[in-house]
């Protein structure tokens, strides 16, 4: 089966992960993918295409930054996400984020002029969601592809409850499965605590709790708050911030204790989760992280250390319903920080959800298993 995969975001962020998971692992199974994306360079224009297996293969097409929310997508990569759709071979198309036009009209092109099999998936609110962010005209066309495209696919995925509801009040219940982000077992193993801190010349006595993302808007705030907190009770603690982060200067807190280590190599990422007494996931409540599953999440059940989050929607459900974490209310900063606190101080209990969340990583999320859904689905 020659599958190809259309994914609006640039390398390494966001969806295209799911992309690139799903990929990975159906191209062990057996299926030929080609998979398109942007370039991760910020002023790239140049077509680049290289081979990750036998069987799967990335093109990724021009990216300019000359805005935060325009990097040539409209004029560069929609002609060419067309082109592409029209003149490759392949048996069927899968599309994601159908609510950004440069996906939405390759992959409807593909299946009424090549006809063409045609699956959707979804995993990010934008209607409602992320398209409020830009309003106007931008959050009416977000809205309108998201939402219409949605009758032109012959299946539709997607990755939480609340998108599944979404899909259901629409009408295309019946052509849906839910398929969950999953865990990278195979390439994120825990490591020893000590060995990590010497790999990133940490202070082994040192207590750590760290938080892993790209993306942090008031639930930043959050828990850097809760941080203050645990810091006034707990010595010789710091709070590691990986990724790419712009901290507020109307934010107090102890500077010296708060590491910003920036965006790392997916690579080194299992060492910075290692060092975490504390792994945090901060979340919001609101609809665009009710209908979101992080592709982080995976990363951290994977590292077996003990996850603190203000969970909600599918994060919620995972780390209660297996016991893998502990939660707290969303807008609570004494809930989060008193719960970081009993992590910290409870031994016996952090051992247990670190476990449980290693065995959640190898067992029900584990991309292994999901591919073998997503390839009943595809059949």
């Amino acid at each position: 089966m020659k599958i190809l995969f259309l994914n609006h975001n640039q390398e390494g962020l966001g969806t295209y992960w799911r992309c690139f998971f799903f990929a990975k692992y159906l191209s062990r199974r057996g299926c030929q993918i080609i998979m398109i994306c942007a370039s991760g360079k910020k002023f790239d224009f140049l077509v680049r295409r290289k081979k990750i297996n036998k069987n799967f293969t990335i093109i990724t097409l021009p990216r300019l930054c000359y805005h935060k929310y325009f990097t040539g997508q409209i004029i560069f990569r929609l002609p060419l996400n067309c082109i592409f759709v029209l003149f490759l071979d392949y048996d069927l198309i899968y599309a994601f984020t159908v609510a950004q036009p440069q996906i939405a009209i390759p992959a409807i092109l593909g299946k009424f002029l090549k006809r063409k099999r045609l699956i959707i998936d979804w995993d990010d609110l934008w209607s409602g969601g992320f398209a409020k962010i830009h309003g106007g005209l931008i959050e009416f066309v977000l809205t309108f592809f998201e939402r219409k495209s949605l009758r032109f696919a012959d299946r539709i995925t997607y990755v939480s409850e609340l998108i599944g509801n979404e899909i259901k009040r629409i009408g295309f219940l019946n052509r849906a499965q839910k398929i969950p982000n999953g865990a990278n077992v195979s390439q994120i193993n825990p490591v020893d605590k000590n060995e990590a801190k010497r790999k990133l010349n940490l202070d082994e006595k040192e207590k750590y709790i760290v938080s892993v993302g790209n993306t942090y808007t008031e639930s930043l705030k959050l828990l850097v708050d809760a941080f203050s907190r645990v810091s006034r009770k707990v010595k010789n603690l710091t709070l590691i911030l990986v990724g790419s982060i712009e901290m507020p200067q109307t934010f107090s807190f102890r500077k010296k204790k708060v590491m910003i280590v920036g965006k790392k190599p997916y690579s080194e990422i299992p060492y910075w989760l290692a060092v975490a007494d504390v792994s945090v996931l901060p979340m919001e409540d609101n609809l665009i992280e009710k209908a979101r599953f992080p592709i982080r999440f995976g990363d951290y059940l994977c590292a077996k250390r003990p996850i603190v989050s203000n969970a909600v929607g599918e994060v919620k459900y995972f780390l209660e319903k297996y016991q893998a974490g502990l939660t707290c209310e969303p807008h609570s900063v004494e809930d989060f920080s008193n719960k970081i606190l009993l992590a910290l101080n409870n031994d016996a209990l952090s051992n247990k959800i670190s476990e449980n969340a290693r065995k959640l990583a190898e067992g029900d999320l584990n991309w292994e298993k999901i591919a073998v859904k997503l390839t009943e689905v595809l059949k």
